[in-house]
């Protein structure tokens, strides 16, 4: 799924290539992953409108149009973005066209139908399930670190999964909570209750750091939005790989629902209701190569 260095890309070229274009067509894919708040026809409602702003909201993009309505999307699994020149063959996946004059189209496509669009007005949008109890957006002035403290006083369940609560911090995928706990050197099964103050200040600190730097990278390479770029992260999806700091084998361990990877000798955990993998066989760091 598109996490919020993805999304800050997508914003700011959607941004620049799509708004003011009026929106002469819409073609729709598969009905199932919409969420239609408005009693008008669609997608009439939508023809020869055109998207004033497009933001960036926690995991959510909002396209706000003229006349009042807006189109939020929450792209979930599998869901991702593309501009694509009008006639240009699209894939079956494709859920929702926007074709605007010019021959110029925005395209969702979701091959798991996971993602939802909800079709609404400007003031319907507390309504929408998830966007209004979004925490605080980790790029803006309000993310600060006597907030972060407040965050995790108030916490009993592991890092991890605090990370990934959308209502405390808007917003952390399962790549970047891996990335951030990586840098905050923090075990992810690690109770925030447990975390010591300085290891608090670690993870503030890592999350602006790791976010920043994935976000200056992505504008960096420049690709289109629908090519998803995390060739750079350092643990994430590398399990079994040397960790690029000690070159210990980097470790898959389930957390609540999720896996994660990090490193065993960089993120040590000191409880022993879990496992230690610095004691398993296999995990000793590997000799460099060449």
């Amino acid at each position: 799924m598109p996490e919020l260095p993805d999304l800050v890309h997508v914003e700011a070229v959607l941004s620049r290539e799509a708004c003011g274009l009026p929106i002469a067509d819409v073609r729709v894919g598969d009905p199932v992953v919409l969420r239609l708040m408005l009693p008008d026809l669609f997608p009439a409602v939508l023809k020869d409108k055109r998207i004033v702003e497009v933001k960036r909201c926690g995991q959510f993009l909002r396209f706000d149009l003229d006349g009042g309505l807006c189109l939020v999307v929450n792209a979930m699994l599998s869901g991702r973005y593309s501009l694509a020149e009008t006639g240009a063959r699209a894939g079956r996946d494709v859920i929702l066209a926007l074709v605007f004059s010019g021959g110029t189209e925005l395209r969702y496509a979701d091959e798991t139908r996971m993602g939802k669009i909800y079709v609404a007005r400007a003031d319907q949008l507390d309504q929408i399930p998830g966007f209004a109890t979004l925490g605080v957006d980790l790029l803006s002035n309000d993310f600060t670190l006597p907030h972060m403290r407040r965050l995790v006083a108030n916490r009993r369940d592991q890092v991890r999964q605090f990370l990934l609560d959308k209502t405390a911090l808007a917003s952390i995928g399962n790549a970047y909570a891996d990335e951030i706990l990586f840098a905050a050197r923090l075990h992810p099964k690690t109770f925030c209750h447990k975390l010591q103050p300085d290891e608090v200040d670690r993870l503030f600190a890592a999350i602006r750091e790791t976010l920043n730097a994935a976000i200056r990278e992505i504008q960096a390479r420049n690709q289109p939005i629908e090519v998803k770029v995390r060739d750079f992260l350092k643990v994430r999806g590398r399990a079994g790989e040397p960790c690029p700091v000690c070159a210990t084998t980097i470790r898959r361990v389930r957390v609540g629902r999720d896996d994660a990877c990090f490193c065993p000798i960089c993120q040590p955990t000191e409880r022993k209701l879990f496992v230690d993998f610095r004691k398993v066989p296999g995990t000793a760091k590997k000799k460099p190569m060449g």
